[in-house]
C-alpha cells in the first residue's frame, strides 16, 4: 500500500497560506513553488531575488487547541535542512505554522535560531501510518519564545 505524504489538499492549504503570507510581505514580493517533497515549499522572490525560504505546516485546530497539546513539534530533521539551506542559498529561512486550515493564525519559526534545541522521540501518532518518517526525532518548539505571530 502507497501512502501519499503530501495531497491535493496539503499543497491547496499551503496556497491559501502563501497567499496571505504575500499580503502580510512587503510590495513587490512573489512566491515560486518549489517541487513538491521539497525541503521547503516556497521561496519568496523580489525583483527577480530569491530573499526567503518557507516551508508550510498546516493544522486543521485552532492555535488556542494545538497550544494545549504542549510545544509545537517539528521534525528535527526539517529544522535542519531548512537552516542549511537558507546558510547555502544565503537567503532567509522559516517555518510558517498555520492554523484553522490556513485561515486562522500564522507563526514563524526561524530554523537557524533553532539548531540547539535538543532533538527527541515523538510521541506515537493517534493515525500511525507505519512509516519511518512517523518515528523521527522532533523538537518542541516554545509557544513564546520561538514563534513569532505574522497574522
Amino acid at each position: 500500500m502507497s501512502v501519499r505524504l503530501e495531497t491535493d489538499n496539503d499543497r491547496n492549504l499551503e496556497e491559501t497560506a502563501i497567499q496571505r503570507i504575500l499580503t502580510a510581505a512587503s510590495p513587490g514580493f512573489a512566491a515560486v513553488s518549489l517541487p513538491a517533497l521539497s525541503a521547503m515549499d516556497y521561496l519568496l522572490v523580489k525583483e527577480q531575488q530569491a530573499t526567503t525560504g518557507i516551508e508550510i505546516k498546516t493544522r486543521k485546530e485552532p492555535v488556542e487547541q494545538v497550544r494545549k497539546y504542549g510545544g509545537l513539534m517539528l521534525k528535527h530533521r526539517k529544522l535542519v535542512e531548512i537552516a542549511q539551506l537558507a546558510e547555502m542559498l544565503r537567503i532567509n529561512g522559516y517555518v510558517a505554522f498555520c492554523f484553522e486550515n490556513a485561515t486562522g493564525p500564522i507563526l514563524l519559526a526561524e530554523p537557524r535560531k533553532l539548531l540547539h534545541l535538543t532533538p527527541t522521540t515523538p510521541p506515537p501518532r493517534r493515525n500511525y501510518r507505519g512509516l519511518a518518517c512517523d518515528e523521527e526525532p522532533v523538537v518542541y518548539l516554545d509557544w513564546d519564545q520561538h514563534l513569532q505571530r505574522l497574522t
